[in-house]
């Protein structure tokens, strides 16, 4: 295949670069002869012979060469032919050196790609000046040293201004950072910034306005790169040498009485000044800006990477969890229950690895999100206990809950994330804490501007922390020594969320701690007050019971709908199932449903479409509540998932709390079909669990004279809340009391019932009832542990 020597370049480009060669090389010879201050033509050549292919060049330098030459025979003086070759060697010599050391790619900041141009600019006219000022001398006698100097200067210049201002105004990627920078016009504030430039050199106002110029350009070069500095040079080069030459400007006056060759020289090094001060630090921006892209594109990726890798693992996780919850609710031997409950912890326990990894990605790259709502501090403390209390009892420890707090008011912040520190530290105490007891506090510190501070402490008897560890603890994927992972599990992740947690809610986390002899965990975070009528109105809610509805279900996954229709209809819910978004949207045409229940991600329509499309159709059918469920957990889709019309989203796995919780605050308003509902069992008086624990850590006296202690406490507490004009705090306090330490010792139908009661009097709700029932507890709960033998009298002999 005969491949030719040379190939011409698209005609356009071709007759723009001679034009614009022929432009320059006229104007700048008709002005100031053939010894200018500064040549912009070869510069020109120059950029088009770097962006094009080396079989291109003599395309460009033949005419470019004789044009040169035709410009100094009829308009400059000297020899055409060796003054033309100077320029054509410099060019070529130039664009050559750069293609040699790597040559040049779009961007043009990227790598050492401008620093070769550079280079090349400042060393090449060393030659072609030498080439000219001997030429001028064999042809008119003319003096070497102000020749090359003169020539070189204006090559040199030349070169540094033109050239890089053509490659970045050439590049896409950097006039769309420039006029994307700033919204409002940036064309016209660009090209404002550089008249600027240009009139401060050009200003007669003073005589050192001309230095203006420097902060002009640098404003320029900060906000718009290695564009903005190149045009704002190029602007500036151009008055000032044009206000030189017409005897204005402040370097003409500071020089008045010097020659014109003296005042260019001095302009000339101004210029060299300001290319100087402004190229390197718009590389740098540029640079900078470039990273700045590659690192959100990485940080993109991973958290697109762990997202898609989180919807993979949790979508089996929900088939998994979903039939060991159903098996749970099946009669089972005590050995098969031991199984359930392994399986159970233990497809938890990779969930919350991947939960931490998430919110850990989340905080990293800024996405984590807090809401503000008004909550009960005593329901979140709570919360934690409850949540505890499990991991707690398998170690044989028992977790204390203080709450040395004021208890009327509600707070306004992130209930959520602050139950999530709380779990994180807790669950941390239990888990070094072989012996011992773990205890969370909360305490009221002195207002501030009108806020709530209050400090959260966590303290534990257990192997403690080195002094040497608590610098690193707080790091993540670390842990205190090599071995704890291994002897104590963990991802070492859940301490790095707690403190960045806590950072972004306004706090600062702390530790103190002693080898063998515990830890303690400290915070303190301010709260708006909140509103009690707000968490009143939706406790009642809550409390109400969801009757049973009519749903469609839709979801592709067998298992899947194998695991909902089980565990709905238990509650009476009347269910449909579809498998696609078109069946769903079918479906809800056909027939009135209560509630959609919409996975996401699904063949033929996903999730997200059949939404939008259910929406579209008149109401009431476009109108009935839909939550989605999904594997994808980023709160970027949870967002989108809201914008196309559900009324809420939840994870997969399912918790089915939060969708009992769900249905029950989405379907309040909806009448219910004709369906049984199921009565609730009673409650169970006695924790087993809690109980087994206290009979290991007290013998058989002591514990039944603790028991005996509570017990006439409660009933105290009783007859005083059955007092006429007992007050509402007066009540909610002795309930409190009574809730902490039933919650110790594991009676549960008297904590669940105190806990009722005491937020029904926060609330201003009615009470009346609660107590008499909280009386008849006191009574059954005292015959039960009678029952047990576990209130027996100490023998006397």
């Amino acid at each position: 295949m005969n491949v030719p020597a040379f190939v011409p370049p698209p005609p356009r480009h071709l007759l723009t670069v001679t034009a614009a060669f022929l432009a320059t090389a006229v104007a700048s010879t008709w002005v100031f002869g053939t010894l200018t201050p500064i040549w912009y033509s070869n510069a020109i050549a120059f950029a088009a012979l770097l962006v094009h292919p080396l079989r291109s060049w003599p395309w460009f330098l033949v005419p470019i060469a004789a044009l040169d030459a035709a410009v100094i025979h009829f308009i400059g003086h000297g020899p055409p032919l060796p003054l033309a070759l100077a320029d054509v060697l410099e060019i070529a010599l130039a664009a050559l050196f750069v293609r040699a050391t790597g040559g040049v790619r779009f961007p043009v900041f990227e790598g050492a790609q401008m620093t070769r141009v550079i280079v090349a600019c400042l060393l090449v006219p060393v030659a072609s000046a030498a080439l000219a000022a001997a030429s001028l001398r064999w042809y008119e006698g003319a003096a070497f040293a102000t020749v090359w100097r003169t020539w070189y200067a204006a090559s040199a210049l030349g070169m540094l201004v033109a050239g890089p201002f053509l490659l970045s105004w050439m590049d896409r990627q950097l006039r769309a950072e420039a006029f994307a920078r700033r919204q409002v016009r940036p064309a016209l504030v660009l090209a404002l910034g550089a008249l600027l430039a240009a009139a401060a050199v050009h200003s007669e106002f003073h005589e050192g306005t001309f230095l203006l110029a420097f902060p002009i350009l640098i404003a320029l070069t900060w906000w718009y790169g290695l564009a903005g500095a190149t045009l704002g040079v190029a602007a500036v080069t151009v008055a000032l040498f044009w206000a030189t030459l017409q005897g204005r400007g402040g370097i003409a006056h500071m020089l008045a009485g010097e020659t014109l060759a003296v005042q260019m020289e001095t302009a000339q090094l101004f210029l060299a000044a300001l290319l100087l001060s402004s190229l390197p630090l718009a590389l740098l921006r540029s640079q900078q800006g470039e990273l700045a892209q590659r690192l959100r594109r990485a940080s993109d990726a991973r958290t697109e990477f762990l997202a898609a890798m989180s919807h993979e693992i949790r979508t089996p996780m929900t088939g998994v969890l979903g039939m060991v919850d159903l098996l749970a609710a099946e009669p089972l031997t005590p050995q098969q229950k031991r199984y359930v409950e392994a399986m159970h912890g233990s497809g938890r326990h990779l969930l919350s690895v991947i939960n931490d990894i998430l919110d850990f990605t989340r905080i990293e790259t800024g996405r984590l999100e807090f809401e503000e709502v008004d909550f009960s501090l005593g329901e979140v403390l709570e919360q934690v206990r409850s949540l505890a209390h499990p991991l707690a009892v398998e170690r044989g420890l028992a977790v204390q809950v203080d709450e040395q707090l004021h208890l009327e008011g509600i707070l306004r912040g992130d209930p959520l994330r602050l139950r999530q520190v709380l779990l994180n530290l807790v669950g941390n105490a239990i888990k070094f804490t072989e012996k011992g007891s773990v205890s969370l506090r909360a305490l009221e510190m002195p207002a501030d501007h009108g806020q709530r501070k209050i400090a959260f402490e966590v303290r534990d008897t257990g192997v403690g922390i080195a002094p040497d560890k608590l610098q690193t603890l707080f790091a993540p994927f670390t842990q205190a020594d090599r071995s704890t992972s291994r002897r104590y599990g963990g991802s070492g992740l859940g301490l790095a969320i707690s403190q960045r947690l806590v950072q972004a809610m306004g706090g600062q986390i702390g530790v103190t701690s002693q080898p063998g002899e515990g830890s303690v965990f400290r915070f303190e975070l301010a709260f708006r007050p909140g509103d009690p009528r707000r968490v009143a109105a939706e406790t009642r809610r809550e409390a109400q019971a969801t009757p049973p509805q009519r749903i469609l279900i839709a979801e592709d996954v067998d298992i899947n709908r194998e695991i909902l229709r089980t565990a709905l209809a238990r509650d009476g819910h009347v269910l449909r199932f579809a498998a696609t978004g078109v069946e769903a949207l079918a479906a809800v045409q056909e027939q009135a449903f209560d509630l959609v229940l919409m996975d996401v991600q699904m063949p033929v329509m996903d999730g997200v479409e059949a939404t939008r499309q259910i929406r579209r159709l008149p109401a009431p059918t476009g109108q009935v509540p839909i939550i989605g469920l999904t594997a994808n957990v980023m709160a970027h889709e949870r967002e989108l998932y809201l914008e196309a019309g559900m009324d809420d989203c939840l994870p997969k796995p399912i918790d089915w709390d939060r969708l009992r919780a769900a249905l029950a605050r989405i379907t309040r308003t909806v009448a219910p079909p004709d369906a049984p509902q199921e009565i609730a069992a009673p409650p169970v008086l006695v924790d087993e669990a809690t109980l087994a624990v206290l009979q290991r850590m007290a013998d058989g006296n002591e514990l039944a004279e603790l028991l005996r202690t509570a017990l006439r406490g409660y009933e105290e507490g009783c007859a005083g809340m059955e007092q006429e004009g007992a007050g509402a705090e007066a009540i909610a306090q002795q309930a409190h009391r009574i809730r902490g330490s039933a919650g110790t010792f594991g009676l549960e139908a008297l904590f669940e019932l105190a806990t009722r009661l005491e937020q029904a009097a926060l609330r201003g709700l009615p009470t009346a009832d609660l107590v008499v029932q909280l009386r008849a507890t006191v009574v059954a709960t005292r015959a039960e542990l009678e029952r047990r033998g576990l209130l027996r009298e100490p023998s006397t002999t």
